[in-house]
């Protein structure tokens, strides 16, 4: 592995000039000072991909891939230096959870795609340092090679040091509301009926807008201007052969180091800030008061708890931050932390296998709730509810939920927002949460909402 600081650190600057290369992702920690923003990697050149859709045996063919490429990495440097990058849609579910079938077609995008990286760059925002790592693989099974590395690099700094200039700013987007608020309402209602009769203690109901598609200059240049305005800790933009992804992300779905240290950070609970300093104090307090919120949260800790213990050593799951109120750019929420330690011989794809779709984007118990919400949403999710995330040449791995995310496909540009329902949600109030999460990333980009 070889690695060269740059003389400059512009995240934003690198970025642009390399957005148009095979491959692009962006895995963009905009939220300066949040704990979970401490580095951003652009990543690009795929020396291999891997596409799957939701049949059975995804896992162990995500894994057979990654057997395919090894690398040494440089002891000290950033926690990533180059492996897999790429999505799993919530629509793999079936392919992960046997048990568990759809009613909606999936889409003709894959249900997962990775990427193999042997070329980042890494910035680490609490050093303001940006640093090329190349491996200098070209294929499977090929040796890394340094002198391949370094032509890699060469060629890296060629394009930084040349750059581009902005894009220009694209037309406004027509939203159309897919769900109504009255259909809305009516599958909250129809959640808490489900809640009553004990078939699950909440279930995570979104909402569907709809846009034109965007082609990928538009795209990035919505992503460049939405950062500016959300600054969210696991925001991204990535290039896929099916789909393009601009994600706004506050929540990370799971995380571990390469020696099996596992972190993952729920969040469930959420008000709007203020427009003053008093008043966002009291939305704050507001929201940790909040026996509904904190009822969601403590279910989700107890599901995540479970998950994990099927791959952890059993003594070491623990909850170490319960219902703490963390602030974002647009909004406040409750969030909590589990950790634990894999057991000997499990690996990255082992502990996605079991925690994989989130329980705060789905409910409890999770599987009934995923037959709920297929039930009253009225597509199917696509990567909504999904990750995006990262899976290192040492076996380290940290993956986001794709929540706030445009999912822009060739047919369309989709958003989805959703609120978990308990026997507490009052349905109005639920609409108008899913309708403010929605705002948030449709507004700076919009003409008027149309219902239909």
């Amino acid at each position: 592995m070889l690695a060269e600081r740059l003389s400059v650190f512009d995240p934003v600057a690198a970025a642009t000039a390399l957005s148009g290369e095979s491959g692009f992702l962006w895995l963009d920690s905009a939220a300066e000072g949040h704990p979970g923003a401490k580095f951003s990697y652009i990543c690009l050149w795929p020396v291999s991909r891997i596409c799957l859709g939701n049949t059975p045996g995804a896992a162990e063919r995500l894994r057979a891939w990654l057997r395919g490429f090894r690398a040494e990495r440089t002891q000290g440097g950033a926690p990533f230096q180059g492996g897999a990058v790429g999505y799993i849609a919530y629509d793999i579910a079936p392919a992960l959870m046997p048990r568990f079938a759809s009613r909606h077609a999936p889409g003709t995008a894959a249900a997962l795609e990775f990427g193999l990286y042997d070329t980042v760059i890494a910035f680490d925002h609490t050093a303001g340092e940006a640093t090329i790592y190349s491996a200098g693989i070209s294929e499977a099974g090929r040796a890394a090679d340094l002198a391949v590395a370094a032509e890699k690099i060469r060629r890296l700094k060629e394009m930084l040091a040349a750059g581009k200039p902005a894009p220009s700013a694209p037309e406004l987007l027509h939203w159309s509301a897919r769900t109504s608020s009255s259909d809305y309402i009516a599958s909250v209602r129809k959640a808490q009926d489900f809640i009553r009769t004990g078939d699950i203690y909440q279930a995570n109901i979104a909402g569907l807008w709809t846009a034109r598609a965007l082609p990928r200059t538009d795209a990035f240049a919505h992503y460049l201007s939405l950062r500016q305005q959300l600054r969210a800790p696991f925001s991204a933009f990535g290039v896929f052969g099916g789909r393009l992804i601009a994600s706004f992300s506050p929540e990370r779905l799971i995380a571990a180091t390469g020696e099996g240290y596992v972190r993952a950070e729920p969040i469930k609970g959420t008000i709007r800030r203020g427009s003053t300093e008093d008043e966002d104090r009291a939305l704050r307090a507001e929201l940790a008061a909040s026996a509904k919120d904190r009822a969601e949260n403590v279910m989700i800790v107890d599901l995540l708890r479970n998950d994990l213990s099927r791959v952890c050593e059993a003594a070491s799951v623990s909850v170490s931050s319960l219902c703490r109120t963390e602030t974002f750019a647009n909004l406040h929420h409750l969030v909590s932390t589990i950790e634990g330690q894999l057991e000997t011989g499990r690996d990255a794809v082992d502990l996605i296998d079991a925690v994989f779709p989130g329980g705060s984007i789905t409910g409890a118990p999770k599987l009934r709730a995923m037959e709920v919400i297929d039930e009253l949403e009225p597509a199917a999710r696509g990567i909504f509810c999904g990750s995006l995330g990262w899976i290192g040449f040492d076996g380290a791995m940290d993956f986001s939920i794709l929540i706030r995310t445009l999912d822009i496909l060739p047919e369309e540009t989709r958003l989805w927002a959703g609120a978990g329902i308990t026997l507490l949600s009052d349905p109005r109030a639920e609409h108008d949460e899913i309708c403010l999460k929605a705002e948030r990333i449709m507004a700076p980009l919009r003409f008027p909402v149309k219902s239909t």
